[in-house]
Parts: C-alpha cells; sequence; structure tokens
C-alpha cells in the first residue's frame, strides 16, 4: 500500500478524541464528512480501486471519515471509547489478504474465533493454468519413474517386510497427501465452487454474517492471458463476491469484501473497472446517505437511508436514534436490493427474455440443441435458487432469538435471569449473568422489521420468480419434445400420402398398360385398329379415373397436402379473391 489517504484539504479542528490517541495517521486522514469538499474527495476514494480501507465514526450531528489506516491506528481506535455523540463507526476493509495485520487487531478485540480470523485472511485462488496433454503425460511419466525408483529401493533394503508394515507406510502416504491437499485447499476454494455457501457466527461481542452476492455484470470469455476464467455455462452469468458483515456490541458495523480482480496490482481495463464500480453499487449508496452535504443523491426516493436523514424533530423520536443507526447500517449493507432487482426480479430481466427467445425460436423450427440450452439455463436457475434460499436462511438466523440452553444454566459460572435475581451473594467460584453469557448481539426493532420485510421480498420477489422460471423452462422441455414428435408425424404423413399418391398413380395406369399389352399380342384372323386402341385407351382411363377418385372420396384420401383444407374451403377462398380482383378492376 502507499500510505494512509489524506484528503487534500486545510487543516481542520478535529475533536480532541482524535488528538489524543496520538496517531499522526488519525489525525492527518480524519476529516469532517459533512463538509463539500471533503465528501467529494471520499466519494472519489470510494471508487478507486486502490483504496484499501475506510473509517467512518458518525451520530446525529458530525460525522467524520478517514481512508486507507494503517493497523496501528486501528488498534488505537479501538482501544480508545468513542465520546457519546459519535456512536456508530463502520470500518470497511477492501483487499483483505493485503490487511492481516488489520484484521488480527479487529479479531483480538472482538475476541473472533481462530478459524473465523483464518478465513477472513485467507488468500485469494491463483488463476489457473492450462494443462496442456504433453505436460500430464510429462508428469505421469515423472510420477511412475519415481514410483519404480522407489520400488526398487524398498525391495533391495527390505525383502522380508511384513503385510502390516506395508500397509503403514501406504496408509502414511495417504494421510501426508491429505493433508497437503487440505493445505493447499482455501476458503475461497469453497465459495467459488458452492455459490450458496453461508456462514452466521455468533459471538459474545459480535454477531458476523459471510455470504456470496452475485452482480449483473457480462464477463466477457478469458483468453490464455487472463487470470479470469468464465467458461461454464452452468452458472449464473455474473461477477461473484464474497463479503463478511460483522455487527459489533459497541456499535461497530465492520464490512469485508472480497478483492474481484486481486492479481491486477490495482491496474484493471475499463470492463474491470465498470464490474468494480457495479460491485460497489450498494456500499457507495450507503456510503453517501452518511453525509449531511447537499449531494445531488438526496433527493432520490430509491437510496434515501434513514441512518442519519429524518423528518420528524421530536424529542420521542431522537430518543432511540443513537441505538437503531448500527443496526440500519449493518441491514442496508446486506440489503443490496438492486442486485436481486437486476437479476431475477425485472420484469424483462435476462433469464425470462432468454426463455421467451427460445419458445420463439422452437415455435419456428424445434430441435435438441434448444433442450441443451434449456439445461445450461435449468443449472444457473438452480443456482440461483439455492443463493436466495441462503438469504433467507441467513435473515431467519438473525431474527432468531438466542434463548438460553439447559446446558447454559447448568454451568456452574452462568446463573439464570431468576436465580440472579434471588441470589444476591454469589457462592464458590464468580457467577455470571445469563444475558452476559449468550452469543450474538442484539438487533434493534427498526433493523429487525426491515429484516423481516426484506425476507418476505426474497420469497415474493426472488424466489417466487425464479420458480416461475424453472417451471417455465421444464414446460419449454417438454414443448420442445412435443414439437419434435409433432413434426416426425407430419413427416410422416408427407411421405405417406407421397406414396399413396404414387399408388393411385400406378392404380390409374395399370388398367391402360394391360390394355397395351392386350392390343399388342398378334391373334390369328384378328386385326387391331389405331382408333379402336384410342377409343379403349379413354374408356378404360375414364372408368378409372372415375373409380379412383370414389375410393379416395370414401376413404378420405383426396387430398395431397400435408395441411389440407376443406374442397369447400378452397371454392369459397377462390370465389372470394374472384370477387376481390373484380373489384379492383372496376374501380
Amino acid at each position: 500500500m502507499d500510505g494512509p489517504f489524506r484528503p487534500a484539504s486545510p487543516a481542520e479542528e478535529l475533536p480532541s478524541y482524535y488528538q489524543d490517541l496520538g496517531d499522526d495517521d488519525i489525525t492527518a486522514s480524519f476529516r469532517d464528512f459533512d463538509l463539500d469538499r471533503n465528501y467529494d474527495l471520499f466519494d472519489r476514494q470510494t471508487r478507486n480501486p486502490n483504496s484499501s480501507n475506510f473509517c467512518i465514526d458518525f451520530g446525529d450531528d458530525d460525522a467524520w471519515c478517514a481512508f486507507d489506516l494503517g493497523s496501528d491506528s486501528y488498534r488505537r481506535l479501538l482501544n480508545s471509547p468513542r465520546p457519546s455523540h459519535l456512536n456508530t463507526r463502520w470500518i470497511n476493509i477492501w483487499m483483505p489478504y493485503n490487511q492481516k495485520d488489520t484484521l488480527h487487531a479487529l479479531a483480538k478485540h472482538y475476541d473472533f474465533s481462530p478459524r473465523l480470523l483464518g478465513l477472513m485472511c485467507s488468500n485469494p485462488v491463483p488463476p489457473k493454468r492450462k494443462t496442456t496433454l504433453h505436460s500430464k503425460k510429462s508428469s505421469a511419466t515423472l510420477r511412475s519413474r519415481r514410483s519404480n525408483k522407489s520400488h526398487k529401493s524398498q525391495q533391495s533394503s527390505s525383502n522380508n517386510e511384513s503385510l502390516d508394515s506395508e500397509e503403514s507406510i501406504g496408509m502414511t502416504e495417504m494421510m501426508h497427501s491429505t493433508q497437503l491437499e487440505m493445505t493447499q485447499f482455501s476458503h475461497y476454494h469453497i465459495i467459488d465452487d458452492v455459490w450458496h455457501w453461508s456462514s452466521v457466527d455468533w459471538g459474545r461481542r459480535f454477531l458476523c454474517l459471510g455470504y456470496n452476492t452475485l452482480h449483473n455484470v457480462r464477463t466477457r470469455k478469458a483468453t490464455e492471458h487472463d487470470d479470469e476464467l468464465d467458461n461454464s455455462q452452468d452458472t449464473p452469468h455474473g461477477k461473484r463476491v464474497w463479503n463478511w458483515l460483522l455487527l459489533c456490541e459497541d456499535k461497530t458495523v465492520i464490512s469485508i469484501s472480497e478483492d474481484p480482480f486481486p492479481f491486477s496490482d490495482g491496474r484493471l481495463q475499463a470492463h474491470e473497472l465498470r464490474t468494480l464500480y457495479t460491485i460497489r453499487r450498494n456500499l457507495v449508496s450507503v456510503f453517501r446517505q452518511l453525509t449531511k452535504s447537499p449531494t445531488p443523491f438526496r433527493e432520490s426516493s430509491l437510496v434515501m437511508l434513514p441512518i442519519r436523514h429524518r423528518i420528524g424533530n421530536s424529542e420521542e423520536e431522537t430518543a432511540h436514534r443513537p441505538t437503531d443507526a448500527p443496526g440500519l447500517l449493518f441491514y442496508y449493507l446486506f440489503e443490496d436490493w438492486f442486485t436481486t432487482y437486476s437479476l431475477v426480479t425485472r420484469r424483462d430481466h435476462g433469464y425470462a427474455a432468454e426463455l421467451d427467445r427460445l419458445r420463439r425460436e422452437m415455435l419456428e423450427k424445434a430441435n435438441l440443441t434448444h433442450v441443451d440450452q434449456l439445461h445450461h439455463i435449468g443449472c444457473q436457475l438452480s443456482i440461483l435458487k439455492r443463493v436466495y434460499q441462503s438469504y433467507e436462511l441467513i435473515i431467519e438466523r438473525v431474527l432468531k432469538k438466542q434463548e438460553a440452553t439447559l446446558a447454559s444454566l447448568k454451568n456452574s459460572h452462568i446463573l439464570s435471569a431468576v436465580d440472579s435475581l434471588a441470589s444476591s451473594m454469589p457462592v464458590g467460584s464468580p457467577q455470571i449473568p445469563e444475558a452476559d453469557s449468550l452469543l450474538g448481539v442484539s438487533l434493534s426493532s427498526a433493523a429487525r422489521v426491515r429484516f423481516e420485510r426484506l425476507k418476505d421480498r426474497i420469497i415474493l420477489y426472488a424466489l417466487s420468480e425464479i420458480q416461475e422460471c424453472i417451471d417455465q423452462k421444464d414446460s419449454l422441455v417438454m414443448m420442445n419434445f412435443n414439437l419434435i414428435a409433432i413434426k416426425e408425424s407430419f413427416s410422416v404423413e408427407r411421405l405417406t400420402r407421397v406414396t399413396l399418391l404414387l399408388a393411385k398413380v400406378t392404380i390409374v395406369f395399370m388398367p391402360v398398360t394391360l390394355m397395351t399389352g392386350y392390343f399388342s399380342i398378334q391373334f390369328s384372323g384378328v386385326e387391331f385398329q389405331v382408333k379402336s386402341y384410342w377409343w379403349a385407351f379413354a374408356v378404360i382411363l375414364g372408368v378409372s379415373f372415375f373409380l379412383l377418385f370414389l375410393f379416395s372420396l370414401f376413404s378420405g384420401t383426396l387430398e395431397g397436402k400435408i395441411i389440407s383444407r376443406p374442397w369447400s374451403r378452397m371454392v369459397l377462398d377462390f370465389s372470394t379473391r374472384w370477387v376481390l380482383r373484380r373489384k379492383r378492376k372496376a374501380i
């Protein structure tokens, strides 16, 4: 990193809280977030791919912001109690793999579990390399040579080893290879393979959510020089990004986002910058709503958030606002409804338009390639369905109240609510009230009702739309097979009619052929004339046509087209066209 970001603005008089910390980076970086000049600089930094983190301390009247602080600065901020007028703190971290010291400082202060800290500090997945057939053969040959050498050496050194020792050697090698695979398998491998992977962790001082977000951006196909591969047709179109979101007991909200381009070194191309702006859209929207500077986005009703802005000025409303701000900030960072809206909720979203296009193509000409396309669409919709089901489960876990279990009450250090009131003099080891022993951080009522509303929206507008598309996909598969069957039946019918037509021609000319053969025979004393031949030919051909017409009429094989019309309809259409033609000539 290039060091902390310092706004190019005149020195401002910071509150004594920041000055007493004795940190030069803190005093040089923190600026009043409600001033126009500072807001403009900070707003640009949220869209800068080289920004690493920011911290905002805000209340109803004041807000102070700083970018790109170091781990020592965060330790001083965490260990020093905030003044009451700065009731909420938001810490956001990008590129967490480059800020492991800051993550350790947060983990030590809020008592993260070692596993949770390890997952947050996971290194990004390296780009996949193309493996050629030659390299595979050479590696296989090398492994076979090594195995032969080791086998020969083992035979020469110990020819009388028992079966148990051989089995123990094999088990040791297998355990070593398994441990090696586990060390190379990181958290980002799991979330990249399982898009609906989610995590809800409860601590004594925090509530932590881990989840994937899907952003509606079209990633281009990768070439041999690209790090990102987008070759799978069974995953939804868009960019997947993992997020950690924590609500802490001291009214601090921590957001940690996966770096979408970890190996670009901050040098992004134009399409990568557009993807980055789309990924950070919700975060930037929440960031802009935390200032009281007259920004042009304040008047938009779709992005207006009631965190620091309100209409009423009553004392009753002011009394509960400091307790609502952390929960509201936590909720709006998780909501990101625009992402859900753009993926599956819009009236003409991508999957609905794609299914409608396939339906129109099937009606024109159905083939088995449509079934393959519908299969890939079904796989993508199934992944989306599981992703939104994971969001629903996260909300259920967040809204679920942590109850005291029988095991916790039997713990020698835990007192139930009744016992804690009845016993004022603890005996033996120090006693802990039941409320202090429960995990998690409680949400305010303002955040709870919004989480419940978000759950209803996910069920009604996301899961129902996805299920409708899945049902439509299944019906299109059946329709495709039915159309192919109808097409085949039409082909069989056409072949049958052609065969029948040829049979009718054969039947018509068969009597004439027999007659011609008869006239070609030379009988003794009999002479045939040409005139009698043609009279016989005309009579027999006419009788053949008449008899064939009667047969076709009574057998229902009179028509010869694949989609036939009645004779009456053909006569009516012909007369109508003739009348219209006469009228045009008269005009």
